[in-house]
């Protein structure tokens, strides 16, 4: 298995259906997600609803499970926009990242 290759992306890859697709309910508190698109040396965004949308495209129907701890910070509630970034990375503070 390649790095990267263990993404939500992968679910089109399973045309015989056999494997559970299982999502952090953490994780979907963010309107905006990130993943690699089955090889690590780039990142694809796509919207939460957009994921779902995707993973539902390649018969899968997603499991939603508390497998972290929530967000530190409350997720943006309907119609407030963007949702709330994590970590900025701007000027100074970046070195050793």
């Amino acid at each position: 298995m390649e790095p990267g290759s263990v993404t939500p992306f992968a679910a089109i890859n399973d045309v015989a259906g056999n494997v559970a697709i299982v999502l952090d309910a953490a994780m979907l508190a963010h309107e905006v997600l990130n993943y690699h698109p089955l090889v690590n040396t780039m990142t694809t965004s796509i919207s939460r609803a957009g994921l779902m949308a995707f993973l539902r495209a390649c018969g899968h129907e997603p499991r939603i499970e508390i497998a972290s701890d929530a967000p530190s910070y409350p997720p943006p509630q309907a119609g407030e926009g963007k949702s709330i970034s994590p970590l900025t990375l701007t000027g100074e503070g970046r070195e050793g990242l």
